[in-house]
């Protein structure tokens, strides 16, 4: 069969004489018919972070892709759930390849519902990311809320928090893609902030308004900010403190909450005292609740939820390279490759 082969930053080709895989005892096999490119791919892909654990081996060879969704060609031993012609999400290594394994455990395995699309349904792990994320923030009706990063985690971070909470207060998008910020006002994102442009902290306390720590000497604003969710992490080649540092910087004087998910591609310094000034609380967020997998499926079954416009380029298996690259060109929001494409 076909797959990606990733061997080094910047290094990932197409091979066709991968072996086919089988399907094991509590197994199905997936034909993938769509795989998304992740952020964390991304940054392997880039500097060669977070490789360890992402990719499925196979004779040595690394295939990247973790959030797919295809027709299910094969059961093993013990499957009773899941019958072959069944399309299915899948969350697991491997994915960019014509066939994958996935165990069936609600985790890694979920049914597509009737008139949700296979690139759709591919964005169905990131979007169940997104709902953890606002769960864990706990957004209170009224309260305003930041979001760094604005690709497809941060814009589910937007969707999830129209769908599903308390009617927020403001909610601020920032991202240095003007075509990303776009997307994020139009799935409801009140404000967008582009950090190479403006002000961050300025302009976020002009939107939100203040709150005075007066237990401070002296006392000091700081900007109405009750939770920020960090789906952007650490670049290394980005300019600027890291969204942890304005996070902590932008929180009202106490109650705050910070979620962080997006990958850190190394170490940084970082002013604390805030965290001993705010006290705030400080999430990280990994994954998802296994019922997420399945309400992200069911918000784009609904309507409540649109995916489809976020998908901004598809690729064959045989253009992986230049579909990596476009998903880097900081433009793109989610790119797809589609392994078994004609």
């Amino acid at each position: 069969m076909k797959a990606a082969i990733f061997s080094d930053p910047g290094k990932i080709a197409m091979q066709g004489d991968i072996p086919m895989p089988k399907a094991g005892p509590g197994e199905v096999i997936i034909k993938v018919e769509a795989c998304g490119i992740c952020g964390s791919d991304l940054a392997m892909y880039r500097t060669n972070a977070h490789r360890a654990g992402l990719n499925r081996v196979v004779n040595g060879l690394e295939i990247p892709g973790h959030e797919f969704a295809g027709t299910i060609m094969a059961v093993g031993d013990g499957v009773t759930d899941f019958q072959v012609g069944q399309k299915a999400v899948g969350v697991g290594m491997g994915g960019m390849a014509q066939y994958v394994p996935v165990p069936v455990n609600p985790y890694q395995l979920v049914a597509m519902p009737d008139g949700v699309s296979f690139v759709e349904a591919a964005t169905t792990e990131p979007l169940a990311d997104a709902l953890q994320m606002v769960r864990l923030a706990e957004v209170q009706a009224g309260e305003n809320v930041v979001v760094f990063g604005v690709g497809i985690i941060g814009l589910g971070v937007i969707q999830a928090l129209k769908a599903r909470t308390a009617p927020a207060g403001r909610i601020i998008a920032i991202d240095v893609s003007d075509s990303r910020l776009a997307m994020a006002k139009e799935v409801g994102a009140t404000h967008t902030i582009n950090p190479a442009r403006e002000d961050v902290l300025k302009t976020v306390a002009a939107i939100c308004g203040t709150q005075t720590a007066h237990m401070l000497v002296p006392p000091t604003d700081f900007p109405d900010v009750a939770v920020v969710i960090d789906c952007a992490g650490y670049i290394k080649h980005m300019k600027g403190d890291p969204p942890l540092q304005l996070a902590l910087d932008m929180l009202r004087p106490a109650g705050g909450r910070i979620v962080c998910f997006g990958a850190y591609e190394g170490k940084f310094p970082i002013d604390f005292m805030p965290v001993i000034n705010k006290q705030p609380t400080i999430r990280g967020s990994m994954g998802y609740a296994a019922e997420e997998l399945a309400e992200a499926l069911q918000l784009m079954a609904s309507g409540k939820v649109d995916r489809r416009k976020l998908i901004s380029n598809e690729f064959p298996l045989e253009q992986v390279q230049q579909a990596f690259e476009t998903q880097a060109n900081g433009v793109a929001i989610k790119v797809m490759l589609k392994p078994n494409a004609d």
